[in-house]
């Protein structure tokens, strides 16, 4: 069976995506709009640009964070929704205030806590109401993401400009980790196999790196993959050309492949050898670090094609394979 690509909602926005940050869960996205309002509900609180944006890891309920340099905000989105049928202003719970520009948020895997990455800092704030629980430093430049370890909700994998990683005990504040400077460009994400036991990070130049996580917190190298490498030996785009890497995120249910995300497209991974298995391409160099991370995808299985797909400056493109 031919496997395709099916739009299912295409969205005008009033910026270059480029500039915008979106979520998505299994339920709802979320596109900040006028720069200060959060979509599909019109939540309005922040007085500046919205700079960071996610989703709850719990399906009920649903709860979004937004924040910009003057708030960090958490909605319930059922809850805003019943308010705004009823006539009434949504309204949020604000959990931190004037800690500068937020770059990511990521909530735990109980929703309780929210962590904020600003400058060289990570923060780790209550999901409930305005409270700092950790205020992580360390990091020699800007903190890129942090991410809660889904077998351990008391590890907090942080990544930096600086090139490195970090493995941080939340219980004590202390770093149980540091790697290495991995790479002469900036890490950008960090992403979980639990089956494994595994992260995988990357760097702006393409290059991703998979450690495992052992018992006592160390991090071994288990493999490091090159995207342009890769597209070459497969031969399927021409040569001499950069990929910077965006976010990784899967794997898919049988725990077969992942998704590493580059700002030309998807690369689809095979988990048992690390090769590429397909690749969808947009048109242009059109996405950054915004879109990427939002989309929803099923892949079948990992035996297709390469596959094409198109995406403007200024439509987000909801998209499933199938």
């Amino acid at each position: 069976m031919a496997k395709m690509l099916t739009e299912k909602l295409s969205l005008t926005c009033d910026r270059l995506l480029s500039h915008r940050k979106l979520a998505c869960c299994y339920s709802y996205f979320s596109i900040p709009q006028h720069g200060k309002e959060v979509l599909p509900l019109i939540l309005t609180g922040h007085h500046g640009d919205i700079s960071a944006l996610t989703f709850g890891k719990r399906s009920s309920p649903v709860i979004l964070c937004s924040a910009s340099a003057d708030y960090i905000i958490v909605w319930d989105i059922e809850l805003c929704q019943k308010r705004t049928q009823e006539g009434k202003v949504a309204a949020g719970t604000v959990i931190g205030t004037l800690l500068g520009e937020v770059v990511h948020l990521s909530f735990c895997f109980s929703d309780a806590r929210v962590a904020a990455c600003t400058g060289a800092t990570a923060c780790i704030l209550s999901s409930k109401r305005p409270e700092t629980i950790h205020t992580l430093t360390g990091h020699l430049g800007p903190v890129t993401s942090a991410e809660f370890c889904p077998w351990n909700n008391d590890i907090l994998v942080t990544t930096s400009e600086d090139r490195t990683f970090r493995v941080w005990d939340l219980k004590t504040e202390a770093v149980f980790f540091q790697s290495f400077v991995l790479s002469a460009s900036p890490l950008l994400t960090t992403y979980f196999l639990e089956e494994d036991r595994h992260l995988i990070t990357g760097s702006t130049d393409g290059q991703v790196w998979c450690f495992s996580l052992s018992d006592d917190h160390k991090c071994h190298l288990v493999t490091k993959m090159d995207l342009e490498k890769m597209e070459k030996r497969h031969q399927i785009k021409p040569l001499n050309m950069v990929f910077p890497y965006v976010s990784v995120w899967g794997p898919c249910s049988d725990n077969s492949w992942f998704c590493i995300g580059s700002s030309d497209g998807l690369y689809v991974v095979d988990l048992a050898t690390s090769e590429l298995v397909t690749a969808l391409y947009f048109k242009g160099r059109l996405l950054g670090t915004c879109l990427l991370p939002s989309f929803c995808l099923s892949l079948r299985n990992s035996g297709m094609p390469p596959i094409k797909h198109v995406v403007s400056p200024e439509r987000f493109h909801w998209s499933f394979l199938f």
